[in-house]
């Protein structure tokens, strides 16, 4: 390993330790892959999830602007001529700042790139020649390649947080929406012979069968973005002018997100019940509603190197190491219950389903509770007392129940307004003009700390408890969303409350 790259990666262990960013067990797993891998220390601990990938940019900035040399972005919309004019790298960038190696002047390099980052101080770094002309050919390559019309589109959505791309066919032309916090609009417009290029370019490398276009087709691939693989999961379906794809991003940076960062107001609650060595923890919300995010949290919260830990997905959507992590096949008859109970015979300490969804599941859930195991999982339903009465209609006995429930949090994501523009800027570059930049959790969320309280959910309908709806005004109040994003969310609901506030316009 080369001195300088030693050197490197003792400065960023001595900084993340003084400033308590990482524990020593993952340190010291990290540092036996490297051992083994001959990788920079630094990449290791962002691919298995122990730093964000802006934690490791800020340290390494901390150690010399140098460090970033063996970094490297490729920003789509960035054109690749005008980097190729001025022969300039990038290689980072934060919120503040966008890092780039060139051989051209600092001025001319500011005055060129400034149109492309108006809210970030351009700063240069040192990088040789043959480092800056390896990076500018694998730009060519990208965009002289026939797969230069789907990179591009993967790259764009990637950088701005896309989580599903939609591809979408008509007589003449066809559309690419992105969905972005929770919301689709309109991206791109193509002709049908390009339409035709990119479906069969992106079956290919999901692994589809390119001449099959009368069934619906599953598949996916990986996406190298910037040093780090995105997962891509594929599905097409046939409809009257050609098919439909749709594209969901797994972005491992999303997934690394931790408890405190996720908006929860009942957090404390939460882990509370997480806390504890048994029992059933429950995480309950529609589709899309961050329940899979809420469980990866979770699970990074745990002790992964002192405890056994196994998840049933289906199917697992981001990869965590040091987890036994289980996708549910059904063609092969491995189902959420038959997976739970392979998972008992493997001296597990914490068990976690991707979602209990028939009755088998949940009796073997409550057994698995019962027996000095942690289980946390998903349900599909709206609120604590409609996750009570799922478990209910699934067979399992409220007896059975009132000796294992722990903590039940229920979930829906709202998009939180633009910082810089509160929503008033039409041009503002942070968000676009959309007024919005993220989403948080919305939550009602309540620590079963014994039998009598969870007796007294299981017998009335009393709430002890903020409400989803209720956490969601307040947020309103504090300024953290808009009115017309808290009825977006929660409808006729919202603005029934609105108006028994006296706050509606």
């Amino acid at each position: 390993m080369p001195f300088e790259r030693l050197s490197r990666d003792a400065h960023l262990e001595k900084y993340l330790q003084a400033r308590n960013l990482i524990n020593k067990d993952a340190l010291r797993a990290a540092k036996m892959e490297q051992s083994v891998s001959q990788g920079s220390l630094g990449e290791i601990l962002v691919r298995n999830g122990f730093l964000h990938q802006d934690t490791l940019v800020r340290a390494l900035l901390t150690i010399t602007d140098d460090s970033l040399v063996d970094e490297e972005l490729i920003l789509p919309h960035v054109p690749v001529e005008i980097l190729r004019k001025h022969k300039v790298m990038i290689a980072a960038q934060t919120v503040e700042a966008v890092y780039m190696a060139t051989v051209s002047s600092a001025e001319s390099v500011k005055y060129a790139f400034g149109q492309y980052f108006p809210a970030q101080e351009i700063r240069l770094i040192s990088a040789s020649q043959d480092r800056i002309d390896s990076y500018l050919e694998k730009l060519d390559a990208i965009h002289d390649s026939e797969a230069s019309v789907l990179e591009i589109v993967l790259r764009k959505a990637i950088m701005n947080g896309v989580s599903d791309i939609h591809i979408g066919p008509r007589r003449e032309s066809y559309s690419i929406f992105y969905r972005n916090l929770g919301v689709r609009h309109l991206e791109h417009e193509g002709d049908v012979e390009e339409y035709l290029t990119l479906i069969s370019r992106i079956k290919d490398r999901a692994g589809m069968d390119i001449a099959e276009r009368r069934v619906p087709q599953d598949g996916g691939f990986n996406f190298n973005f910037n040093g780090r693989l995105v997962d891509l999961r594929v599905a097409t379906l046939p409809t009257v002018d050609g098919e439909l794809c749709v594209i969901r991003i797994l972005d491992p940076n999303k997934a690394s997100q931790s408890m405190s960062d996720l908006g929860i107001t009942g957090l404390a609650a939460w882990r509370n019940g997480t806390s504890r060595s048994d029992g059933l923890c429950l995480i309950c919300g529609p589709t899309g509603s961050g329940k899979t995010t809420t469980l990866n949290a979770t699970v990074r919260e745990l002790d992964r190197f002192g405890q056994a830990i196994y998840t049933a997905e289906d199917p697992v959507e981001y990869n965590i190491p040091y987890i036994g992590q289980v996708n549910i096949n059904p063609a092969v008859g491995l189902d959420f219950s038959r997976a739970l109970k392979a998972f008992m015979r493997a001296d597990p300490d914490v068990i976690l389903l991707g979602e209990i969804r028939d009755a088998d599941t949940a009796r073997n859930a409550i057994k698995a509770a019962e027996t000095g195991h942690l289980v946390i999982a998903t349900l599909h339903t709206g609120s604590i007392h409609g996750a009570v009465n799922r478990l209910r209609d699934l067979g399992v006995d409220a007896h059975e129940l009132k000796y294992v429930l722990r903590s039940v949090l229920a979930q829906k994501l709202i998009r939180t307004l633009c910082p810089h523009c509160q929503h008033k800027r039409i041009d503002c570059p942070t968000c676009g003009g959309n007024g919005y930049t993220n989403r948080t959790i919305v939550s009602e969320c309540h620590y079963f700390a014994g039998i009598t309280e969870v007796n007294e959910l299981l017998d009335s309908d009393r709430i002890k408890w903020q409400t989803m709806i209720e956490d969601a005004y307040q947020k309103y109040l504090k300024g953290e969303t808009d009115e017309p994003e808290f009825i977006r969310v929660f409808g006729a609901e919202a603005e029934h409350m609105l108006e028994d506030k006296g706050r509606v316009r």
